[in-house]
């Protein structure tokens, strides 16, 4: 993998500098470099053949980075997740799994527990790079290089190829869109490896010999942007709205000069309490794992109309058609479908490579309209509408209501179909006291009249994605499990 191997050329003229931090620790590029060829020798012990996939599910930042990048550079296509579930969902299961965890389990895959001295180091020896960089990699521009499981909401999880040359042109159009990254910058990310804007990160910040902090949780968002200085900030609207929660009235410190939203649109609401309470400058994009960025907008460029993610990427097609694929005018609302030279592949439960969509159009499941300069408003999904007898519902809306609500600290929104064959509107709220669920949807009410739940359930926890994407599948099976069991 050509990017790979770059970073690697590059690492030996930074040997001294940091690479990768997280509350654990913190390794340098050099250092780094060490444990990636440490991780080579430990996996040509199973003596894999050329292309066999791998899965990995590595806590440690350090030890997750240098797994990939030894991967890649063995020519062995990788596959991070935050779970074998949705591996197991999608259908298609690599031959390996590596894994830090000991309860982790993947049902029908070869599991190996990894641990410290997978990837020991000599402290005096300077890191193999010419053994590095001699290494194989991938035959060819068309070899499947990292497999991304999608997060499932827009039905059932899938699990997305990217070739060489789509992650070569990805990370290109990366650089040139996204020159307000500062160079030699310190970077706070929240995106976990699992997400494709994890992975690109990864590869976009290493190249420029960034520093780059991982952080699970708000605490550890405060404690990295302290201890490192940092002046970026990367993570999805989920993400930060528990880190304005945790916030609360204090401040981040001076160091921070950049926030960039990944993962979904932010509301008009919560944009504005990013710039006020965290950082001025917000950059927000809007795109998807098979086919990329699709748009890139700065908050400054926001109107006074909510659901604005941007402008199409110059290189980026975007139509907005109706229910039979009617294109609508400029203004309009309607169904997006979009066409991009990025786009990925599906691949089958037995491997074989599918297109996104038979007639070249990829819909990402999302409503809304475009703007006569180009602008685009995502309103709600498709995919994920609610039609409760003829009432179109967009979870999104309802959850954003109820999220008003002091005692609810998370909540989702899914269509659960009733013995009559109705769609009915079922909220999962998680709170730390009790739910009186008539009362949740009697404060709602006023806001929401036609389109206020049926049910309220309260949960221990919303399942979502690495992204904080909330899988609207896993939800739904909860519930449905739950209404079962209630009779």
């Amino acid at each position: 993998m050509e990017l790979v191997r770059t970073i690697v050329f590059q690492a030996r003229n930074r040997e001294a500098e940091p690479a990768v931090a997280f509350p654990g620790g913190v390794a340098t590029y050099g250092a780094l470099m060490k444990s990636t060829w440490a991780a080579v020798e430990a996996i040509r012990t199973f003596d894999l053949p050329p292309g066999a996939p791998v899965m990995i599910d590595i806590r440690n930042p350090i030890h997750h980075t240098a797994m990939f990048f030894a991967l890649a550079l063995l020519g062995l296509p990788s596959a991070s997740v935050g779970t074998a579930f949705v591996a197991e969902k999608a259908g298609y299961l690599p031959q390996l799994f590596l894994t830090d965890r000991a309860d982790a389990q993947g049902a029908g895959i070869r599991t190996i527990q990894v641990d410290d001295r997978w990837f020991t180091v000599d402290p005096v020896t300077r890191p193999n790079y010419s053994g590095l960089l001699a290494l194989p990699s991938f035959p060819g521009p068309d070899s499947i290089v990292r497999f991304v499981y999608s997060s499932g909401t827009t039905g059932h999880p899938k699990c997305v190829g990217l070739t060489e040359a789509c992650f070569n042109l990805r990370f290109q159009h990366l650089m040139a869109a996204r020159s307000w990254w500062m160079e030699g910058a310190t970077i706070v990310n929240m995106m976990g490896f699992s997400t494709i804007a994890g992975t690109m990160q990864m590869l976009r910040f290493h190249s420029s010999g960034a520093l780059l902090a991982y952080a699970g949780d708000p605490a550890e968002v405060g404690q990295m942007l302290r201890l490192f200085r940092a002046n970026g900030l990367i993570a999805s609207t989920g993400h930060l709205q528990a880190l304005l929660k945790t916030l609360g009235d204090s401040k981040p410190p001076p160091s921070l000069q950049l926030v960039a939203v990944a993962g979904a649109k932010i509301s008009r609401r919560m944009l504005q309490q990013v710039r006020m309470r965290l950082c001025s400058t917000v950059v927000m994009n809007y795109g998807s794992t098979e086919l990329g960025p699709v748009s890139l907008g700065m908050a400054s460029d926001v109107d006074t109309e909510d659901g604005f993610v941007g402008h199409v990427l110059p290189w980026v097609e975007v139509q907005v058609v109706d229910e039979i694929g009617e294109v609508q005018p400029v203004g309009r609302e309607g169904i997006f479908r979009v066409k991009s030279p990025e786009a990925a592949l599906y691949i089958s439960a037995g491997g074989d490579r599918q297109e996104l969509h038979e007639d070249g159009w990829f819909y990402p499941g999302d409503v809304g309209r475009l703007g006569a300069d180009g602008t685009i408003y995502v309103t709600g999904r498709s995919s994920e509408v609610i039609n409760r007898g003829g009432s179109v519902v967009a979870p999104e809306a309802i959850e954003d209501v109820l999220r008003l609500n002091p005692n609810i600290a998370d909540v989702a929104v899914v269509g659960i179909t009733n013995a009559d064959g109705v769609e009915e509107i079922w909220a999962a709220v998680v709170s730390d006291r009790l739910i009186d669920p008539a009362a949740v949807i009697a404060a709602a009410r006023p806001r929401l009249n036609e389109k206020v739940p049926d049910h309220v359930v309260q949960v221990p926890s919303i399942p979502r994605a690495e992204s904080a994407k909330v899988r609207r599948f896993q939800l739904r099976e909860i519930l449905q499990a739950r209404k079962h069991a209630s009779g």
